[in-house]
């Protein structure tokens, strides 16, 4: 695993589980959840395609 990687994922997976634990009819605050983690997934990409070129 990449070390930007080994840095996101756990609070991605701190996300995921939070977005889990609340309400199907809270779709408000679980779209909010799925944005950050959309974001910080996008992030790690971003790293790894900047890195690959280094």
């Amino acid at each position: 695993m990449s070390p930007v990687r080994e840095h996101y994922n756990p609070l991605i997976t701190k996300l995921l589980r939070e977005h889990d634990c609340l309400p199907h009819d809270c779709i408000e605050e679980r779209k909010c959840f799925q944005r950050r983690i959309i974001f910080l997934m996008n992030t790690i990409k971003l790293e790894e395609f900047e890195t690959s070129f280094v």
